[in-house]
């Protein structure tokens, strides 16, 4: 069974799919990697050395960043790539990320996950809620100083608009309406650029779709996993 490497979010961990792993583990071998380096490039290459052969990646923001990064640097060996909430381009504001950075360093973690904490899912949502409160759970039970060096890749990521078209696996782009970090439009706009990319986007849901809308993701991944006859 091909694997299928997770990547979660920022001051996330492997609660960001523990809803969803069981109902994927009949068509793929779910695997989370989390990289710790201090830009996507090194995050990428510290991930393809930890898997071998062939495998689908899959990530959220800051994994679907690195994710898509593995795509460009192996696409001998991604066969799969599904991304959650990670936009092409670079940050808008290099200088916040880079202050986000140092706040985690500097003995202030619990500022930035109070402000990811306000803006991180649909607070309207049915489960909007309780993924804030999840997400909150997973940020203080992390590392901040290994945290801060996933801040400084994503503060000096490069901008891949040029060059997602190179990507010739087949690809998800699944989206919130409501995300606050990453646009839809940008995901609707990353399908037009990638050859064989597919578009879902999920009402009532903000930056987790994992937690937020479990079946709704499950629905859309199981049918694109069948559909490239993993």
């Amino acid at each position: 069974m091909i694997p299928l490497v997770m990547i979660p979010a920022l001051c996330c961990d492997e609660g960001l799919y523990e809803d969803i792993i069981p109902a994927l583990s009949d068509l793929v071998s779910p695997r989370i990697i989390i990289p710790y380096e201090a830009t996507l490039a090194a995050c990428a290459e510290k991930l393809l050395g930890q898997i071998e052969g062939d495998f689908i990646v899959m990530g959220t923001s800051f994994g679907g960043h690195v994710a898509r990064e593995v795509a460009l640097a192996a696409p001998e060996r991604v066969k799969g790539l599904w991304i959650i909430g990670a936009g092409a381009g670079a940050i808008a504001s290099p200088q916040a990320g880079l202050e986000r950075s140092a706040k985690l360093r500097g003995g202030e973690a619990e500022d930035v996950y109070q402000q990811f904490y306000k803006m991180i899912t649909h607070l309207p949502g049915e489960r909007g809620p309780w993924a804030a409160d999840k997400f909150l759970a997973m940020a203080r039970r992390s590392d901040p100083l290994k945290v801060a060096r996933q801040a400084d890749a994503l503060a000096t990521r490069p901008d891949r608009w040029n060059d997602i078209g190179r990507i010739a696996c087949p690809t998800l782009l699944l989206w919130g309406v409501h995300d606050q970090f990453a646009p839809a439009a940008d995901g609707l706009r990353m399908a037009g650029l990638i050859p064989y990319a597919r578009y879902v986007e999920i009402a009532d849901c903000g930056h987790l779709p994992t937690l937020e809308t479990p079946e709704e993701t499950l629905e859309a991944a199981r049918h694109w996993l069948a559909d490239i006859k993993v």
